[in-house]
């Protein structure tokens, strides 16, 4: 979900909206479409771009040698006729084709949302529910604030948190701090390198 200003709530511009009005709004138009009502976001804050940006690079560099493609939050998603979203990240495995300018049917493969404080509640409990809804197989949620990256999985129609990793990691775990979706075989994320610019904003350590 794109950040808004620090614990702000989203705006809602009042519809209604559908789908093609949705689809017809500028590529930089930032907004997204729940329950016939545009959500009003703000610009990204530059740690969500450049967290969003290194789960691009890493993935990208991981379909490039199984395959696949990777988009940004520029591509819209389908959910139904008055509900239409932006994952920060999707991926698509090979052999699935993605529409030109949205996906009107199916799933991506993979959404992941970079949470920010307005937006927790809308990535954590709507978004989930939606990517559901149309069968998204993987959903990652990467919260800043905390230094976490979860991946649900799908499972009988519930989404089951199948990996979690943190920063800094538990030494009394074994954790060495990357995260590793077992879908993704060879995929790995270091969160040092993931974090370090919320690191640097706070003064921590990363």
């Amino acid at each position: 979900m794109q950040s808004v200003a620090a614990h702000s709530r989203p705006a809602l511009v009042e519809g209604p909206w559908t789908w093609e009005d949705f689809v017809a709004l500028p590529d930089d138009d930032r907004r997204e479409l729940i329950d016939g009502h545009l959500l009003e976001c703000d610009t990204p804050t530059d740690i969500d771009e450049i967290i969003a940006a290194e789960i691009v690079r890493v993935l990208g560099n991981w379909a490039y040698d199984h395959g696949g493609t990777v988009m940004t939050s520029a591509y819209k998603v389908r959910v139904s006729g008055k509900r239409g979203v932006m994952p920060d990240v999707q991926y698509y495995r090979p052999g699935r084709r993605t529409q030109r300018q949205a996906l009107t049917e199916g799933a991506p493969d993979l959404a992941v949302e970079v949470i920010s404080p307005s937006s927790r509640a809308i990535d954590r409990v709507t978004k989930l529910n939606y990517y559901r809804q149309i069968g998204v197989p993987e959903y990652w949620i990467v919260d800043p604030e905390a230094r976490t990256v979860s991946a649900f999985v799908l499972r009988d129609g519930h989404y089951l948190v199948a990996e979690q990793a943190a920063w800094p990691p538990e030494a009394d775990e074994g954790d060495d701090g990357c995260f590793r979706p077992a879908r993704f075989d060879g995929l790995v994320i270091a969160l040092e390198r993931l974090f370090a610019q919320v690191a640097e904003g706070d003064g921590t350590e990363p």
